[in-house]
């Protein structure tokens, strides 16, 4: 389930990304873009969950 709300969560904010940078760059809004961007947002998150620890009680 984690993996698919990532996917989702990238999707929507590399959507939001390219059309903000193609807006400010004059470009037409390139779908491609935000499909490249969304893979290498979710590698990305998974990495960082994987090399991070899990947070442990400290008592």
């Amino acid at each position: 389930m984690r993996f698919i709300v990532t996917i989702i969560w990238g999707f929507v904010l590399s959507a939001v990304a390219a059309f903000v940078l193609t807006s400010m760059s004059g470009d037409p809004y390139d779908m491609s873009l935000v499909i490249v961007m969304t893979i290498i947002f979710s590698l990305g998150v998974w990495t960082v969950s994987a090399v991070l620890p899990n947070a442990e009680d400290n008592e």
